[in-house]
């Protein structure tokens, strides 16, 4: 395969992708992309609705979009931020976003102080907005001991929520994007579950480059050519994803997620259990 190959590269979107109405509708703003986008590397104009480490360190990696917690901690050397979606949803403010801290609808639980010795769900141990947010809204109430009888990690948010819709798990963090494209496909799912608040706002998913290409790229230019994208793309798919635009973000703007898990290891709840 030489470097003319148009499958050489591509370009990953899966966070917020979980259905088949947002797939579309990511597909259709990038569509619109592909049409102001020269790139300084041939690839394929399709999406890959997929995520993950190693899909982040594949050498055909063009653009993707991680967590903030995975790029501060594991893939620090292998990506740089350009820019992260502006969502219009209760609980962002701009690029941050927050987590809805969701109960079961008819349980007696007003507050994170109801949960102590309950079970937790955090979607998984590496994700900024079901584990790391909710390990510092526990360690304060935590007196460096564990906090909760069960900590599961079901994979996902819709299986987080799912585990609290089904009364099987008392509170879960769900990133409140992700809570909002949820109520709009299972709307009789998240009226089993009520919020007894948000987390701490933190700098929203970031697309990414590798490092390995980084230099060749104006994150300007990317970031203009979405918003110019998001401009175009007709109102049904702008509105399904809620999306005002994207802001440039830099590497430095994610250490308040670092900083979010050193405020729990100063409280001795380094480990969320």
């Amino acid at each position: 395969m030489t470097d003319t190959d148009p499958s050489k590269r591509f370009i990953a979107c899966g966070m917020y992708a979980f259905t088949d109405d947002l797939r579309t509708a990511w597909q259709t703003l990038f569509d619109h992309f592909f049409q102001y986008y020269e790139s300084p590397y041939p690839f394929e104009p399709v999406l890959r609705f997929d995520t993950g480490e190693k899909l982040m360190r594949d050498s055909h990696l063009l653009i993707g979009q991680t967590c903030g917690y995975p790029l501060m901690s594991k893939l620090i050397d292998a990506v740089t931020p350009i820019c992260a979606p502006v969502i219009d949803v209760a609980g962002c403010e701009g690029k941050y976003y927050s987590s809805v801290l969701v109960v079961p609808e008819n349980s007696e639980i007003e507050s994170l102080n109801d949960c102590y010795q309950g079970i937790a769900a955090i979607n998984n141990s590496d994700s900024n907005s079901g584990m790391n947010v909710l390990r510092h809204a526990v360690a304060p109430l935590s007196q460096a001991k564990p906090y909760f009888s069960t900590v599961k990690e079901p994979g996902s948010h819709l299986h987080s929520l799912t585990e609290v819709a089904e009364g099987k798990t008392h509170i879960a963090a769900i990133d409140a994007i992700s809570f909002s494209f949820i109520q709009d496909a299972w709307p009789d799912l998240t009226a089993r579950v009520r919020s007894i608040g948000y987390t701490v706002k933190t700098c929203g998913l970031p697309f990414v480059i590798p490092h390995a290409i980084s230099s060749r790229f104006d994150k300007d230019h990317v970031t203009a050519c979405l918003n110019e994208a998001t401009l175009k793309m007709p109102d049904q798919f702008r509105q399904r994803l809620r999306l005002q635009g994207f802001e440039r973000v830099d590497m430095d703007e994610y250490q308040g997620v670092l900083d979010l898990e050193k405020h729990a290891r100063q409280a001795g709840y380094l480990h969320l259990n």
